[in-house]
């Protein structure tokens, strides 16, 4: 009997942010799950531009460090898109609608909080998941 290869039809790409260089998004990024202990004041992650990224664009960004290790994890919108907000959801026990350029999961937060991005072409829609509602945060 042949290998059908589908063994290996839902592996995630997966990449490490560091402290030590911010990271810009590009096109190649799509699909990826990011992942980042955190960096004090540090915008870890750029998004593209929505033209650049288009639609069907996505990411994810989980915090892997320890709570209180490491520092917050930034996302930004990129300075191009303007005053296009990135929409969403942060899901824990209360929901929270957010129109914003910036998320973040904080210094404090649990292993695992996670920010996911998918770019619909003319906006940013963000789904954040934590243990708690004051683990991400927007602005």
């Amino acid at each position: 009997m042949s290998k059908s290869g589908r063994y290996s039809a839902d592996r995630k790409k997966v990449a490490t942010l560091t402290d030590a260089a911010s990271r810009t998004g590009v096109i190649a990024d799509c699909g990826t799950i990011f992942l980042a202990t955190g960096a004090s004041g540090t915008t870890l992650y750029t998004l593209p531009t929505i033209a650049v990224a288009g639609k069907g664009w996505w990411a994810k960004f989980v915090k892997t460090g320890a709570a209180g290790a490491g520092g917050a994890i930034n996302i930004q919108a990129h300075a191009d898109d303007g005053d296009t907000p990135i929409i969403g959801v942060i899901c824990e026990d209360v929901n929270t609608a957010v129109a914003h350029d910036d998320l973040t999961i904080i210094d404090g937060a649990d292993p695992g909080s996670q920010w996911e991005l998918v770019c619909d072409g003319s906006q940013w829609i963000a789904l954040g998941f934590s243990t708690t509602d004051s683990d991400i945060a927007s602005s």
